[in-house]
C-alpha cells in the first residue's frame, strides 16, 4: 500500500528527465487526484491504487510526451526517443516496435549509403579515369554521369521513403500507446 507521498515522490523520480514546465504539469493532474479521493472518503492507499503502479504511469506519460516531440521536431534523433520510451510498456513493445525498428532503420541507412557511394563511383572514375586512363574520357564521362544520375534518382526516392518511415513510425507510436493504455477503437 503506497501513501500520497511514496506515490508522487516516485512518479517524480521517474519523471526526471522531462523539462520542469511539464512535470509540474502532470504531477499537479495527480496531486488533485488525490486531493479529490481524500474529499470523496478515499485512503491515499486506494487513491494510488486507483492510479495505478506509477513506474507504468510514468512509461506512459514519457511514451506520449516523446512521441509529441517526434511529431513537433521532425528529426530521427526524437523518433528515436520515442521508439526507446516503449521499453517501459513492457517486453511486447521491445519486440514489436524496437527490432522492426532497428531493422528498418538499418536498411534505410545502408540504402542512403549506397546512394552516396554511386556519387562518389560517379566522381571516382571520372577521376581515375583521367589519373590512369583506364577508360577514355568519353566513356568515363558516361559512366560519371550514369552513376551520378542514379545517386540523384536514389536519393530523391530515398527521401519520399524517410518520410514515410518516419511517419509511419509515429502511426504505429500512436496507435501501440492506445493499445497498451486500453483505448483501443
Amino acid at each position: 500500500m503506497m501513501t500520497k507521498y511514496q506515490y508522487m515522490s516516485e512518479l517524480t523520480h521517474l519523471l526526471k528527465n522531462v523539462p520542469e514546465p511539464i512535470r509540474k504539469e502532470w504531477l499537479y493532474d495527480y496531486d488533485m487526484h488525490f486531493q479529490l479521493a481524500a474529499q470523496n472518503g478515499q485512503s491515499e492507499a486506494e487513491a494510488a491504487l486507483e492510479l495505478g503502479d506509477p513506474r507504468t504511469v510514468a512509461a506512459e506519460l514519457l511514451l506520449s510526451y516523446r512521441v509529441g516531440q517526434a511529431e513537433t521536431r521532425n528529426d530521427f534523433g526524437g523518433l528515436s526517443r520515442a521508439v526507446f520510451a516503449t521499453v517501459g510498456m513492457g517486453l511486447f513493445n521491445v519486440i514489436f516496435v524496437i527490432g522492426p525498428y532497428l531493422g528498418l532503420a538499418a536498411v534505410l541507412l545502408a540504402l542512403w549509403v549506397s546512394a552516396g557511394a554511386l556519387a562518389i563511383a560517379g566522381i571516382a572514375t571520372v577521376i581515375e579515369s583521367v589519373w590512369i586512363g583506364t577508360f577514355s574520357y568519353m566513356q568515363a564521362l558516361s559512366l560519371g554521369l550514369i552513376c551520378c544520375s542514379l545517386s540523384i534518382l536514389s536519393v530523391l526516392g530515398l527521401r519520399v521513403l524517410t518520410k514515410l518511415f518516419f511517419t509511419a513510425t509515429l502511426k504505429y507510436l500512436k496507435f501501440n500507446t492506445r493499445i497498451v493504455r486500453g483505448k483501443s477503437q
